[in-house]
């Protein structure tokens, strides 16, 4: 007869969350982290600390809980670790929500059906992270757009055809955003916004596509059916098979909310969210290499170039994360000379369109600055240089929070081109 004790431990233990926040914390002057679930499918946040930190990088869905007791008793040096030990803290973990589960799962799959079935992608973040109220967001986003450099270029003789803006908290990004959406200020009306932003939680696939309409508190902007169901035919598999990555996004939330605020809600939109490139950045040279995406962008360059001035893209991006709070063992302002250098070779190549020496860029560290709009921005530059724009820099900045010795960077550009494509010269003449 088989001993049940050591056929207990060779069970393979549940894996951790991939759609979890992790905020480093210090709590009774021990240091932890604070995990939160964006999908409120955990009852509460979580606080892990001391020994089950260790235990929270083991739970990788493959290892057995023999393993990870193994694992634990090399990382305490040979320090004994029973199996009821590990049994009780993995029991713990999957009780707070913070491991996947037939429960969690069930969960989820039913906020996947309820967000699908909508025909309208309400607005997630209002009443959090701006004004619920129009009148009030209104006063908001005219008090940002207001405080704009008042240097700030017309850009009404060269209009703006692609801009990129960040998606961070819009009072740490408030100059950013003003600089950015500032240069539109005196543009007329798009028929069609192009909107990539990074989709944070999007746990499968290189693209999320909508077709619902997207509502804020300033009206219902209707999405392009047609546009959207082409670019899924040529993304093919590289596409998610639904769209409940954009339900909590705010990397786009927080454009349209501004675009809404220049243009009113009668333009078109094409909402993409950009997932991970993270596996593919050492074995590509660019975006276009990875098999569906590039049949996506080659698809998005050609509709760009061929509507001109009627569509307008904009990237919801930020840059560099760096600090504690996004794994780095040193603090912010001790990377800040290498971040600094780091995004200034990436908005370089941004503001040229170059497409692999951006890539390299981000290659050659191995993403160790952690550029969340890596994904968003290699996209733009294989979409641009057809319509023949090149980029200028606004406003960058890397703002710190101080809690957690960490910092986020980000960067207002627009694009633009001196002489119209030959396309359109012929059609005005």
């Amino acid at each position: 007869m088989p001993d049940e004790k050591n056929e207990g431990e060779e069970t393979r233990i549940p894996r951790l969350r991939t759609d979890l926040e992790y905020i480093p914390v210090s709590h009774q002057g021990q240091r932890g982290l604070l995990v939160r679930d964006p999908l409120r499918l955990a009852p509460s946040p979580v606080l892990v600390q001391g020994e089950a930190l260790s235990l929270l990088g083991l739970l990788d869905g493959r290892r057995s809980l023999k393993d990870i007791r193994v694992s634990l008793v090399r990382q305490r040096d040979g320090l004994f670790v029973s199996a009821e030990e590990v049994a009780r803290s993995v029991s713990e973990l999957e009780a707070a929500g913070i491991l996947e589960s037939p429960r969690i799962e069930a969960l989820r799959n039913t906020l996947i059906e309820e967000y699908t079935a909508l025909e309208v992608r309400p607005a997630f973040h209002a009443g959090q992270a701006y004004p619920a109220d129009r009148k009030d967001l209104e006063v908001y986003l005219d008090g940002i757009l207001e405080s704009a450099d008042k240097a700030l270029p017309d850009f009404s003789s060269v209009p703006v055809r692609a801009l990129v803006a960040p998606h961070i908290d819009l009072e740490a990004g408030r100059r950013a955003y003003a600089s950015a959406y500032g240069a539109l200020r005196n543009l007329p009306p798009p028929r069609r916004v192009l909107l990539l932003g990074t989709g944070h939680g999007l746990a499968s696939g290189f693209f999320s596509l909508t077709a619902k309409d997207f509502e804020s508190p300033l009206g219902r902007v209707r999405t392009d059916r047609d546009g959207v169901r082409r670019l899924r035919e040529a993304a093919g598999p590289a596409a998610a098979p639904h769209d409940f990555g954009h339900r909590s996004e705010h990397s786009l939330e927080f454009q349209l909310i501004f675009l809404q605020r220049l243009f009113g809600s009668q333009f078109d939109l094409i909402p993409v969210l950009c997932g991970s490139f993270q596996e593919e950045l050492p074995l590509r040279r660019r975006a276009a290499e990875i098999p569906g995406v590039r049949g996506a962008v080659e698809h998005l360059a050609e509709l760009v170039a061929e509507t001109g001035p009627e569509t307008l893209v904009v990237a919801g991006v930020d840059l560099s994360h760096v600090g504690p709070k996004f794994g780095h063992d040193l603090s912010a302002s001790a990377l800040t000379a290498e971040t600094k250098r780091h995004d200034r070779k990436l908005i370089e190549a941004l503001c040229r369109t170059e497409a692999e020496a951006f890539w390299q860029e981000v290659r050659s560290t191995g993403d160790r600055f952690n550029v969340c709009g890596f994904s968003a921005l290699a996209c733009l530059l294989e979409i641009l240089p057809a319509s023949g724009l090149k980029g200028r820099v606004l406003d960058y900045d890397l703002h710190p929070e101080e809690a957690t010795r960490s910092a986020v960077s980000f960067v207002s550009l627009v694009f633009q081109t001196a002489e119209p494509p030959a396309a359109t010269k012929e059609k005005e003449s």
